[in-house]
């Protein structure tokens, strides 16, 4: 195992990885800055409304965020067998399907756009036709950008992440500094979306135009199973990992809810600063295990990552958490500073159960689907009985994700059987 992980890192992960983590980084830096300086010149009420949208955008991304997971395994297995014809088809049939669905939802979304403006209390239509179309839009630039990720193009899959963000930010936040206020905001951030898309698209087709056409087979029992597993898992996933938050608020009184929230944002940090891991291991497991070897050694060194960088922060947390809480959220929330390691631990065990379950999604092992289910309900329920204290909440968010890592790593190491021997006809999508 050592020799395997000293080999591992000698090759491609760690540089693959230093990449996605600054790409990532970036990424997660110019939403903050998005955020901040819009939300210093729009005034609290219309900051409201942007935040509303956003949160509509953030559902609307777990869609895609399952097609992504699907488009990367079948992108790597099409590698791992060097099957350039089935990836030039898979590359041609997203753009040209994607676009029609993109067209398609955008459409349903202006239509509903009135009926959506008044459920959230928005006197701004246009803000809300805008989020549509960068919803829209958001359902296919990730999907197309997914292929490079399966086939280990990390550099163009940055770019193509960082220039999203990065036009966002500078359009979004140049419209509102105009005068244009909300509506410039989605306005810039379409605008630089569909820049994106435009870029995303292009590349992609260039990167396969000298393929000539090909069939391409698909094997829909494998397929539907493939979907069903990753979406269960992208819920289940997105519940523990967020839902506590919302209990905390239904149940907890008003101060400990605030507390708590401000707990959860320190917290997520840790989460955040390793989720650079799972990107880069998705298609190298995938790729191992269609090529019939062992993908334990990159798991290991995926885990020694996330472990190696969370560390850190947690000695930060350790012996500062008064400073961690109150530069986040203001010296209010310094009752929160004995619960932020804990809080920590707890993210720290999220990021590791995000890691496993990738991997077991990349090998084609679905096995973790109803443990995990399981425990994202005795998540809630602990928290609906023990929410007095942010001790008993943290404590119960602990255990929670403890039994679900444990849970999730079991048969981490069964012989690789049907992904191994399968043919690439067998992964056709």
């Amino acid at each position: 195992m050592i020799a395997a992980l000293k080999r591992l890192a000698a090759g491609d992960f760690v540089r693959h990885g230093a990449l996605i983590f600054v790409s990532m980084t970036t990424i997660n830096a110019l939403g903050y800055a998005f955020h901040f300086a819009i939300s210093r010149k729009v005034g609290v009420e219309q900051y409201g409304v942007l935040a509303a949208l956003n949160g509509c955008y953030m559902i609307g991304m777990v869609v895609s965020s399952i097609a992504g997971i699907v488009v990367v395994k079948y992108a790597a297995e099409f590698r791992a067998t060097g099957d350039q014809a089935r990836l030039a088809a898979l590359a041609r049939r997203l753009s040209f399907y994607g676009l029609g669905v993109a067209l398609a939802s955008a459409a349903v979304g202006l239509a509903f756009a009135a009926a959506i403006a008044a459920f959230l209390k928005i006197a701004s239509i246009a803000a809300v036709s805008l989020c549509v179309v960068v919803m829209s839009i958001s359902t296919l630039t990730p999907t197309l950008r997914a292929v490079f990720s399966g086939i280990e193009d990390f550099w163009t899959f940055s770019i193509s992440g960082v220039m999203e963000s990065t036009l966002k930010a500078v359009l979004g936040v140049g419209a509102v500094y105009a005068g244009y206020g909300v509506v410039g905001a989605f306005a810039g951030w379409a605008f630089g979306s569909a820049i994106t898309l435009a870029y995303t698209m292009i590349v992609l087709l260039a990167r396969f135009r000298s393929v000539p056409p090909a069939p391409i087979f698909i094997d829909f029992r494998r397929l539907w199973a493939t979907m069903a597993g990753v979406s269960a898992s992208t819920v289940l996933l997105t519940a523990i990992s967020y839902t506590d938050v919302i209990i905390v608020k239904h149940y907890a009184d008003a101060t400990t809810a605030g507390l708590y929230g401000a707990l959860a944002l320190s917290g997520k940090i840790l989460f955040f600063l390793v989720g650079f891991v799972p990107t880069v291991l998705l298609p190298k497991a995938t790729r191992e295990a269609r090529a019939g070897k062992s993908p334990v050694g990159i798991l290991g060194l995926a885990v020694a990552t996330v472990l190696g960088f969370s560390s850190v922060g947690l000695v930060v947390y350790y012996f500062f958490p008064a400073f961690v809480i109150t530069a986040l959220a203001g010296p209010s929330f310094a009752p929160a500073a004995p619960y932020v390691f804990f809080y920590g631990v707890a993210m720290v065990l999220l990021a590791a159960l995000y890691t496993v379950t990738t991997f077991k999604i990349g090998i084609h092992r679905f096995d973790f689907v109803l443990p995990l289910a399981i425990c994202a309900v005795a998540e809630v329920a602990g928290i609906s009985v023990y929410h007095r204290s942010l001790s008993q909440i943290v404590s119960v968010l602990v255990v929670c994700n403890a039994l679900a890592l444990v849970a999730s790593a079991y048969r981490i190491n069964a012989p690789l059987r049907t992904l191994a021997r399968a043919q690439p006809s067998d992964a056709a999508a």
